[in-house]
C-alpha cells in the first residue's frame, strides 16, 4: 500500500505543478503561429489599444499575441490577488479534497500565499519565508524557474488559441479565449483545455478556467483575479 500511495501522492503533485504552471505563466509565451477563427465571427476589431493597465482591449487577429498581451499586463498591475480552486477526481470517482489557493501581490518582490486559508509563505525581497510548526522560518532567496525552460514548454505544449466572443464574467465585460494544451507529466501524456476572460476595460485576465488530464486522473481549475485591493506584504516577525 505504501508504494501506491506515494504513486498516488506523486501523480497529484505533478499535475497540481503542470496546472499551476500553467495558469500562472502564460505571460512568458511567445508569439507564434495563431489558429483563431475570422475575427469577423467574434466581433473582434483590428487592433490591440494600449499596452498597460487601464487602456481599453480590442483584440486583433492574433489570438496568441493578445492572450500573452493580457498577461504582460499584469507586471504593472499591482496590488492584485488570485483565488485558485483546484478539485481532483479519478476514473473511479474517487472523491479528493478540493484545494483553495490565494495568492496576494503586492509588487513583483512581495508575495503573500495561503493554501486552504493556513500560512504557506511570503516572498519579501530577495527572501522567502515559509511558516512551519507555528512560526516563520527564513528558507532563503525565492525559487524560480528558469524563463528559457518555462517559455520552451509553454511554447511546445500550447496547442491551439481561439477567440471565443464577448462575454461578462464576475459582473466585468469582457473577451474570451479557449486554449488547448498537449504535454507530458512523469511520463504520461497529458490533455488540457482552458478559457481564459480578458477585460475590455483594462486588458487584464480576470478568470481563467481549466481542465488538465493525466492518467487517471482529472483536475480542474478556477481562477479568479481581483484588482485594486488593499494588500500589504509585510516581512515576517523573526
Amino acid at each position: 500500500m505504501g508504494p501506491k500511495r506515494n504513486l498516488k501522492r506523486n501523480s497529484v503533485s505533478l499535475i497540481v505543478l503542470a496546472a499551476l504552471l500553467l495558469a500562472c505563466n502564460l505571460s512568458r509565451l511567445r508569439p507564434g503561429k495563431s489558429t483563431s477563427s475570422s475575427n469577423s465571427n467574434h466581433g473582434a476589431s483590428t487592433s490591440t489599444k494600449g499596452s498597460h493597465p487601464g487602456d481599453a482591449f480590442s483584440p486583433n487577429g492574433d489570438a496568441r499575441q493578445n492572450l500573452k498581451d493580457a498577461f504582460l499586463r499584469m507586471k504593472t498591475a499591482y496590488p492584485y490577488r488570485l483565488t485558485e480552486t483546484m478539485t481532483f477526481a479519478a476514473n473511479n470517482r474517487q472523491a479528493m479534497p478540493t484545494t483553495i489557493r490565494v495568492a496576494e501581490f503586492a509588487a513583483p518582490d512581495r508575495v503573500h500565499t495561503k493554501l486552504n486559508g493556513e500560512e504557506v509563505g511570503i516572498t519579501f525581497g530577495d527572501k522567502h519565508y515559509t511558516y512551519a510548526n507555528g512560526k516563520w522560518v527564513d528558507t532563503g532567496a525565492p525559487v524560480r524557474a528558469s524563463q528559457a525552460n518555462m517559455e520552451k514548454m509553454l511554447a511546445s505544449s500550447l496547442k491551439d488559441v481561439q477567440p471565443a466572443g464577448a462575454e461578462t464574467v464576475n459582473g466585468v465585460p469582457c473577451f474570451a479565449y479557449t486554449t488547448r494544451f498537449e504535454w507530458t507529466v512523469s511520463n504520461q501524456p497529458s490533455i488540457g483545455t482552458g478559457k481564459t476572460w480578458i477585460g475590455l476595460a483594462d486588458g487584464l485576465p480576470h478568470q481563467i478556467d481549466g481542465d488538465w488530464k493525466v492518467a487517471n486522473y482529472d483536475t480542474k481549475s478556477h481562477i479568479v483575479y481581483e484588482y485594486n485591493v488593499d494588500i500589504k506584504v509585510e516581512k515576517p516577525a523573526p
